[in-house]
């Protein structure tokens, strides 16, 4: 791989960006957006394919609407920081603010009620992901306001939402189904035009990883013998993992399978279920993604709680994050798994899993960009020893379809400019038991790019990719294995250099499914749903195997 192709550094327009943007947030005020506006349009990025159209685009506004809190449409100021301290020590009283959240992206708000939101950083990766999320609702916002102020419309306060959306329909050359959910959104975007000003309270390196610790501290509270117990960390979700081994979606089907009969847009999964053809894995995963709708229907909140309790009975532990890191996690006793769940039907056999060991799993909700970094150093400084790493996540991909399975064993890292080689403990056969090939590409030997984030990318950049072979694009197993290379070596990570693995004292993997092609036009703006359900569980099956074997094979020696 050339690391001159494939580094921002070789791309001017986005080089350009970034650069006046971190120039920019220097100030110790606040700076209005529109003062990167050019600068953003000019790199052209693929996700806002009509940034410099007067077009509406709708698939652009979508996509950072779900990734910033709704009250962003009565937001003038944003503020950047890492910490409630930090913010009180500079004289901005938040302790009174409501908290908010976005629907796609975990980081956590907090809004003043007026016109104020805090975007708490994590790490620099939030900063690279919320500035041109800010650009992009902006630009867009401000088309839609022009569009209406030369339509002459009104959205007068009897209105209904399908009202509003019907109208704006016309206006905005979308769908009133699509605008429908935004009906409050439009009325503001009609009445004034979007003008955002952001202030950046000064981050530092070593308050990132205080943050961290706080963010650990809060789990051991939770947890105190966690530090001395041995670990196989996954970075995830909070879903998958837990529903393949809790068996809780099990013993609650026939009330799973009653609620999606009456809805009308599941009804033909609950069909598919019930079908005599659907092989009982597919039956599995069904039930999974099935869980997840009822979960967030009316009476979601009183099936979480139930699930909890379950979990909690049977050795699995959540603990929500309070703190400045929006990253929940689970910890799970193998031990006390396996003797709980003994006889009870789940997604994975349990039946020879040994009940004698000690070691738990630490599945964390993949965190983005740098954040994985902080977050591995941090275990790794705590635990007594980490018996495997296993990296789960979502990816664009440059040539595969949604739903896609890819699996490097090259990383070229954005941040530190590093390329990683190393061994990869996932493998496309250990894949093909658990999913239908024939819909269901499974690609091994891959070359990826760590991205430092989403809309930092245009066609000239994806076409400098591929012609390095690159056809994986994520955001989170860099910094992981900048993470790896200090639990192995005596050193902090290095910088522009190539980095082999050839051996590791733990079990170490990385796959990815597919999210989005850029490249053919499937992106991000519409939601993975189904597409990525048989994946996503094929690949956390694989995962509970290698743990399996690695128990087994240290119970030998």
């Amino acid at each position: 791989m050339s690391p001159r192709r494939i580094g921002i550094e070789s791309n001017e327009s986005i080089s350009r960006f970034m650069k006046l943007t971190y120039m920019t947030l220097r100030s110790s005020g606040a700076i209005p957006l529109k003062r990167l506006e050019v600068a953003y349009a000019g790199m052209q990025p693929c996700i806002h394919e009509h940034a410099c159209d007067d077009v509406f685009d709708y698939a652009a506004f979508r996509y950072v609407t779900q990734r910033l809190p709704e009250c962003i449409f009565a937001t003038r100021k944003i503020l950047l920081g890492q910490s409630e301290t930090f913010f009180e020590e500079n004289g901005v009283a938040v302790s009174s603010w409501q908290e908010a959240f976005a629907s796609s992206r975990r980081r956590r708000y907090l809004f003043d009620g007026e016109s104020t939101l805090v975007a708490f950083m994590s790490s620099k990766s939030d900063i690279d992901d919320v500035i041109p999320s800010l650009m992009c609702l902006q630009i867009e916002w401000n088309k839609a306001h022009s569009h209406f102020q030369r339509s002459g419309i009104r959205f007068t306060s009897g209105m209904a939402d399908e009202e509003i959306a019907r109208v704006a329909s016309g206006i905005l050359l979308v769908d009133a189904s699509k605008l429908k959910p935004y009906a409050k959104a439009i009325r503001r975007m009609a009445e004034e035009p979007c003008n955002f000003s952001v202030q950046n309270y000064e981050a530092s390196y070593c308050r990132y990883r205080k943050e961290t610790e706080i963010w650990w501290q809060q789990i051991i509270r939770h947890c105190p013998d966690l530090e001395n117990r041995r670990i196989y960390f996954v970075s995830s979700n909070t879903h998958s993992l837990i529903n393949l081994i809790s068996g809780f979606a099990e013993s609650i089907s026939d009330e799973i399978l009653s609620f999606a009969s009456s809805d009308d847009s599941l009804s033909d999964l609950v069909g598919e279920y019930r079908d005599k053809e659907t092989s009982e894995l597919q039956r599995k995963n069904i039930l999974y993604y099935l869980l997840m709708k009822y979960e967030a229907s009316e009476n979601g909140e009183a099936v979480t709680a139930r699930r909890i309790r379950y979990e909690e009975s049977v050795g699995i532990l959540r603990i929500r994050s309070l703190q400045t890191l929006d990253v929940p996690t689970q910890i799970i006793d193998l031990g006390k798994l396996s003797a709980s769940l003994s006889g009870r039907d789940t997604g994975i056999g349990l039946e020879n899993w040994t009940t004698d060991t000690d070691a738990l799993i630490l599945n964390i909700d993949y965190p983005l960009g740098r954040t994985a970094y902080f977050i591995l150093n941090k275990i790794s400084e705590h635990v007594a020893s980490i018996l495997g790493v296993y990296v789960i996540g979502k990816a664009a991909s440059l040539f595969a379809e949604r739903g896609d399975i890819l699996i490097p064993s090259c990383i070229y890292d954005q941040h530190t400019r590093n390329q990683y080689f190393f061994p990869n403990a996932i493998t496309a056969e250990s894949i093909l038991r658990y999913i239908d090939p024939e819909m269901h590409g499974i690609y091994d030997n891959q070359k990826a790019v760590t991205v430092l984030g989403t809309f930092l990318q245009n066609r000239q950049l994806l076409n400098d990719l591929l012609l390095d072979g690159i056809t994986d694009m994520e955001m989170e197993a860099g910094p992981y294995l900048s993470a790896v290379y200090e639990i192995l070596e005596s050193k902090r990570y290095p910088e522009n250099e190539s980095v082999t693995f050839a051996s590791s004292s733990f079990d170490f993997g990385i796959v990815h499914y597919v999210s989005d092609n850029p490249l053919s036009g499937s992106r991000l703006s519409t939601g993975l749903a189904l597409d990525g359900v048989d994946a996503t569980y094929a690949v956390t099956r694989v995962v509970m195997d290698r743990i399996r074997n690695c128990l087994e094979q240290r119970q030998r020696r």
